[in-house]
């Protein structure tokens, strides 16, 4: 997944297992921990992360993140990859990565 610099209303999904069978999907989660990573740097925690469930009956256990926080990229670089480890008591830890990129304007 590639995400231009600067946006903040694109969301990455998930899916949220059971931790003890990693099997099994979660539904119904609230309270979810963001840490996030940008370009090698420190772990940081996600202040607000917004989390939905995407749909109960027909996804279940499939939810998603707003990319809202820390999104806009180091000066001089045209690419940085961002990890995101999401957490939640119950269920498996997700890590998901994106690359946070510099349109080129043409």
């Amino acid at each position: 997944m590639r995400i231009a610099s600067g946006v903040t209303d694109q969301y990455i999904y998930f899916v949220a297992v059971d931790a003890t069978d990693y099997v099994s999907r979660e539904t119904g989660l609230s309270s979810f921990t963001v840490r996030r990573s940008r370009n090698g740097g420190a772990s940081a925690a996600y202040t607000t992360p917004t989390i939905n469930e995407t749909d109960t009956s027909n996804m279940p256990g499939v939810y998603e993140l707003l990319l809202d926080e820390d999104m806009t990229i180091d000066s001089g670089d045209e690419t940085q990859e961002v990890c995101l480890h999401i957490t939640h008591a119950g269920m498996a830890p997700v890590t998901r990565t994106f690359e946070l990129y510099r349109p080129k304007i043409t």
